[in-house]
């Protein structure tokens, strides 16, 4: 079931971050993220800036340009745009509030060059780049979960995926019964189904590993699209994608089971079967 409390979807405890290496930022209130080196990426959602981002005609900056994400998520920016400079800067250009929440200071034009920042509290958040402020990019955070049969599934559109406001959306898949060690492989199970008069039609079914961690995973409507999924965002860690022709107003069940911890098979059943509505 969707958990309540006065009205309002219940707040979940962040994941604080854990590095330690932090960026000195433009402006002397802003709270920093981190760039992290290759071996220490605690990001769970990757977000592009753009080869071409500094050009005015080019469609996108920021790829995705609207993400939304349970709190807790640490998204993580790479500068693909080589040999151009820019910066993840909250807020609107040129706004009294730029770069108070996160800014990543000036992002080098070189390979691999990466920021992250955890968004611990739910709403949208705008960023620009103070170099190239012609695109502004959006994060939407959610405290919204559903618990059930062992799992916690946080939702970061809410508890009703509003399909034109949030094309896409992270649901992270957590079970609550077996250890997250961050080391042991964990495969899970995902079929999403469409119900059509409550006779279920089998839009997916892939398997899934982790090591050691909960599932992220990104729903991605795209009408007409047939469904596809890839990821994870990073080598081995990091969100996996389906992108399938969600329908507004439809109900999405989705079975999520563990079948294997450590290669090897789950004597009882850990499965857990979520009903995800859109508008």
């Amino acid at each position: 079931m969707i958990n309540m409390a006065n009205n309002q979807i219940l707040l979940i405890l962040p994941i604080l971050l854990a590095l330690t290496i932090h960026v000195a930022t433009t402006e002397a209130f802003a709270q920093p993220g981190s760039i992290p080196t290759l071996q220490h990426i605690d990001a769970t959602y990757a977000v592009s800036i753009v080869p071409g981002a500094a050009q005015k005609e080019n469609i996108h900056h920021y790829y995705p340009p609207q993400i939304a994400v349970p709190t807790g998520t640490t998204v993580g920016w790479f500068n693909n745009d080589f040999g151009q400079p820019h910066t993840v800067t909250s807020g609107q250009p040129k706004a009294t509030d730029e770069g108070s929440i996160f800014n990543s200071g000036i992002m080098p034009a070189t390979a691999n060059s990466l920021f992250q920042f955890t968004f611990t509290q739910p709403g949208e958040f705008l960023y620009h780049c103070i170099i190239h402020p012609w695109r502004v990019g959006a994060v939407t955070a959610s405290d919204a979960f559903f618990t059930g049969e062992g799992f916690k599934i946080d939702i970061g559109s809410g508890a009703v995926w509003n399909i034109t406001t949030h094309p896409r959306v992270l649901l992270d898949i957590e079970p609550q019964t077996i250890p997250l060690d961050r080391t042991t492989p964990i495969t899970y199970n995902v079929t999403i189904s469409e119900d059509e008069n409550n006779n279920d039609k089998i839009l997916f079914s892939k398997l899934f590993t982790t090591a050691g961690q909960s599932l992220p995973l990104e729903l991605i409507s795209a009408e007409g699209n047939e469904t596809i999924s890839y990821g994870p965002d990073f080598s081995s860690t990091g969100a996996y994608h389906v992108q399938s022709d969600f329908k507004k107003g439809s109900t999405y069940p989705i079975s999520v089971e563990i079948i294997s911890i450590n290669s090897k098979p789950v004597e009882s059943p850990i499965k857990v079967l979520f009903d995800f509505r859109t508008a």
